[in-house]
């Protein structure tokens, strides 16, 4: 700023003074990855990792945006309706924080209607109108300037790219006024949205890292990512890398996808997997497949039978919630039987999933060889296309493909996973390989 432009500032109203008292402090303490890039973009797509300021820069940018202009209308969609209003607007750094960094007070400079997540500015009338992926539809309407798109590799629909009907698709076709841009904020995931993005040439991208952002993290946190360096899991969660297919990997994403179906064929056995979590802090593996009943949607006649996967029910619970929702996801899938591994607390998961539904059909597994080795035969049936998943697991699907033998965590819906296709017994190589070495099985 020249010292013209000071002089005047000096005799500002105390709340042209905050706001731009609070731009420059962005500009020059904000990373170079949260600055928006030069030239004629159509998106600029911030890729970073947990924590790295991805809320803050949206939300700085569409505070700026609608208070610069008049009457201009900014579209922010996140993953779900509460996503919108606790994160986007309401968050620690979400809109209404910058405003009030501006020195904006709600009710005279700004009114915000948390139900109907919209914002307008008094002075501009310009307005921000909050959408989540969960309603498509929603946005297939109204017209927009610019919009920021949070989180999108985790919308609803991220799965199908640029599709027809999809967020992003309404959305990019609602946004026809003025320069018509968009910013994207989000940790990468390799879902087509993304993959699509990234190819683009009228998409900018900006990296970076949970690591450059560390000193405005609690030190507890940073203390905890220990545990994901050099995982596959911490270059894709922390160093904000749009990971393809993963050396080590039994699954490919292109194995899993040639051979998605939209719906499932009759069936002659489904059976509920169970892995159960070492704490409630960590999700319990709860995933349904079933075998099919002569020949397969697919349309490939082969004589021997392919399997479904048709449900991922795990779930972050107490002892009681997780199974409670082993219970619903049988019932969801009208299933015949639960397998479940007795690793933790010995017939501790038999005993849980009996005490929401006693007589419950229940298999007890004991595991005493590794998830890789069990995860084999599993992955060549994968390779000779004899499963097929029904729907989009993404959860489930992001384990396949990243988990590797050197990676620390453990992959509970895979687990899961394995665990209800080998019970359906695909053919003999796979109930030799697992029961005559790794699984010590008793019938319930």
């Amino acid at each position: 700023m020249n010292p013209a432009s000071t002089a005047l500032l000096d005799h500002a109203p105390p709340e042209v003074k905050a706001a731009w008292n609070q731009r420059i402090r962005w500009r020059l303490t904000a990373h170079r990855f949260q600055v928006p890039p030069a030239g004629q973009w159509r998106a600029w797509m911030m890729q970073a990792g947990r924590g790295a300021g991805k809320t803050r820069t949206g939300a700085q940018d569409a505070v700026e945006y609608v208070t610069d202009r008049p009457n201009v209308r900014y579209a922010v969609v996140a993953p779900t309706q509460g996503d919108v209003r606790k994160t986007c607007f309401e968050g620690e750094a979400g809109i209404l924080y910058v405003l009030d960094r501006f020195g904006l007070r709600s009710g005279q400079d700004y009114h915000w209607r948390r139900y109907d997540l919209e914002l307008e500015i008094t002075s501009t009338g310009s307005k921000l109108q909050g959408f989540s992926s969960e309603k498509p539809d929603r946005l297939r309407g109204p017209q927009f300037h610019r919009a920021w798109l949070d989180e999108a590799a985790a919308w609803k629909d991220a799965r199908h790219g640029d599709a027809l009907n999809t967020t992003f698709n309404n959305l990019s076709m609602g946004l026809r006024l003025g320069d018509a841009r968009m910013v994207v904020t989000t940790t990468p995931k390799r879902v087509a949205l993304i993959r699509e993005l990234a190819a683009r040439n009228d998409v900018a991208v900006t990296r970076g890292t949970t690591y450059d952002n560390l000193a405005n993290l609690a030190p507890t946190f940073a203390a905890s990512l220990l545990r994901y360096e050099g995982t596959t899991i911490g270059r894709q969660e922390l160093m904000g890398e749009l990971i393809q297919d993963v050396e080590g990997a039994l699954w490919q994403v292109e194995t899993v996808d040639r051979d998605r179906l939209g719906e499932a064929g009759p069936m002659t056995r489904i059976v509920v997997g169970v892995d159960p979590a070492g704490s409630t802090h960590t999700e319990t593996g709860i995933v349904a497949a079933g075998i099919t009943a002569g020949a397969c949607l697919c349309g490939r006649r082969e004589q021997l039978p392919h399997a479904y996967v048709l449900a991922d029910g795990s779930v972050a619970a107490s002892p009681d919630g997780w199974g409670r929702a082993v219970v619903e996801t049988f019932d969801a899938v009208s299933a015949d039987r639960i397998v479940g591994e007795r690793n933790y607390g010995g017939d501790m998961v038999e005993a849980i999933v009996r005490s929401v539904r006693p007589g419950i059909p229940f298999d007890l597994v004991n595991a005493s060889r590794g998830k890789i080795v069990r995860a084999e035969p599993i992955s060549a049936l994968y390779e000779q296309r004899r499963i097929h998943h029904v729907g989009y697991f993404p959860e489930l699907e992001e384990e396949m493909t990243t988990f590797t033998p050197l990676d620390p965590w453990s992959p509970n819906r895979l687990d899961a996973l394995v665990w209800a296709v080998t019970e359906l017994g695909l053919h003999t190589n796979v109930q030799a390989t697992l029961r005559g070495s790794s699984v010590a099985k008793r019938k319930a």
